[in-house]
């Protein structure tokens, strides 16, 4: 029976994926119509999922608060934030919510944008600490150019176009790197299932 149960879910998956695929590349037809309930049903699957996550986030927090588990106090300002952003969302204050997101959410993200930089020095100095090598001193060169150039001085200006060239360049090539590698392995997962080879769908 498991084996039988195992050989229907793989061969579902395997339908529903060839289906998806073929609808997506006809652009129109009785497939594609099908194709569009499948992806609608994918959004709606999708919701539910984020709702039991949100459910489940507020029902961890709920138990450290009622325990006095440590750090209960965090716990008690997410859930309160949380509720407090949905109760606007729910009442249509969409003013309110757009204020908090720009006084509190960017404002807590630019901070943490700020980090990154104290968290480049510290690996540099690391790095070179534990043993100085070529590509420890070009990281180290490289930082030190973006760092220095970013500095709103006319003493650093002969290093502002060095700067904007390597977040032109070589940063934007390893961005496009990243996001061709994302892509790529989505299209392997994809054939996976497709061929019957991925299987996480079962356990």
């Amino acid at each position: 029976m498991t084996r039988l149960g195992a050989i229907l879910a793989t061969a579902i998956a395997i339908g529903f994926g060839l289906i998806t695929v073929w609808g997506l590349l006809s652009g129109s037809g009785s497939i594609f119509s099908i194709t569009n309930i499948l992806l609608q049903l994918t959004v709606i699957t999708v919701a539910v999922t984020i709702l039991l996550g949100i459910l489940n986030l507020f029902s961890i927090h709920l138990r450290r608060i009622l325990r006095r588990s440590r750090g209960w106090f965090y716990s008690l300002a997410l859930i309160v934030s949380a509720a407090a952003v949905l109760i606007l969302w729910l009442i249509g204050a969409q003013d309110t919510n757009h204020m908090l997101l720009e006084t509190v959410e960017v404002s807590v993200e630019s901070a943490l944008a700020g980090l990154v930089v104290f968290a480049l020095v510290y690996g540099a100095y690391r790095m070179m600490r534990r043993r100085v090598t070529w590509t420890g001193v070009l990281f180290t060169a490289v930082l030190l150019i973006i760092l220095v150039g970013a500095l709103p001085l006319p003493q650093t200006s002969a290093l502002t176009g060095v700067r904007s060239w390597l977040l032109a360049v070589p940063v934007s090539a390893g961005a496009r790197g990243i996001l061709l590698g994302i892509a790529l392995a989505t299209v392997v997962t994809g054939v996976r299932v497709l061929i019957g080879q991925d299987r996480s769908y079962r356990e």
